[in-house]
């Protein structure tokens, strides 16, 4: 427990015993898998995410306190990345259900076991790329499960099946929060259509969060020129320090970062 309070500050009386059961912490739980060959050891990104590899990958559990896989990612074993990945996965997804109850991230692919090319991407070689469907609602705004990789219009409405749901801007921006307020990894971009990351802004400004954030958001959040991203979103993290130089990062290093 003392390595989640050092970096993602105090944890509440109250959840220590949901952590634990979650496997969030030291030790594993009920939904937890068997770790990674080797993982005793550290995990080590490898080169950049396009043309990279894993060494040690740590595993995914296919479910969380707040999180679950979907069944592809299962399928492909595409389930593995850096230590700092996996933690931020767990934490991120975590706070969400935490201040939105019954809230669910479906988690896509990360990396294979030992990174490299993988099928439908040409990133996520080296253990710090992973895939998260969006939170959506129903037209009405009651929060409901998402079937998949929808689209989502500029509008915040989906584009197929057209109209069905609504871009829960609520929970999508309380995830973006997540990821850029935890010291388990550094966030170095979140992928997502423009239209969205606007959407994602807005919200984020009337609702008040803090100044520093939300300009960190409009760094990271970003439309990649060959995809568009508006049914998903892509994060990427930085090279974990004691990973370099095999870890080489690609593209800008934000003023914040260390």
């Amino acid at each position: 427990m003392g390595r989640l309070a050092k970096r993602c500050g105090p944890v509440p009386a109250w959840a220590s015993a949901a952590l634990l059961a979650a496997g969030l912490c030291h030790g594993s739980g009920p939904l937890a898998d068997p770790p990674a060959e080797g993982a005793h050891r550290g995990s080590v990104s490898i080169g950049t995410p396009m043309g990279g590899s894993l060494l040690r990958g740590e595993v995914l559990p296919r479910k969380g306190a707040g999180y679950e896989m979907l069944p592809a990612t299962s399928e492909r074993r595409a389930r593995f990345g850096v230590s700092e990945l996996v933690a931020l996965v767990k934490k991120s997804a975590f706070r969400v259900r935490r201040k939105h109850p019954a809230s669910l991230l479906l988690v896509g692919d990360l990396s294979t076991r030992r990174g490299g090319p993988i099928e439908n991407h040409g990133s996520h070689q080296s253990g710090r790329d992973v895939d998260f469907l969006f939170y959506v609602t129903d037209p009405g705004g009651a929060p409901v499960a998402n079937e998949g990789f929808v689209p989502f219009d500029g509008n915040g409405f989906s584009v197929d099946p057209p109209m069905r749901y609504r871009f829960d801007a609520r929970r999508n921006w309380a995830l973006v929060e997540a990821l850029l307020s935890c010291d388990e990894a550094e966030v170095q971009w979140i992928f997502v259509a423009d239209h969205l990351k606007d959407i994602l802004l807005s919200y984020a400004v009337e609702a008040g969060a803090p100044r520093g954030i939300v300009a960190k958001a409009r760094s990271v959040l970003h439309q990649p020129s060959k995809k568009a991203h508006w049914d998903h979103f892509h994060v990427r993290i930085y090279c974990p320090a004691g990973d370099r130089p095999e870890c080489d990062d690609v593209g800008p290093r934000w003023a914040w970062a260390r």
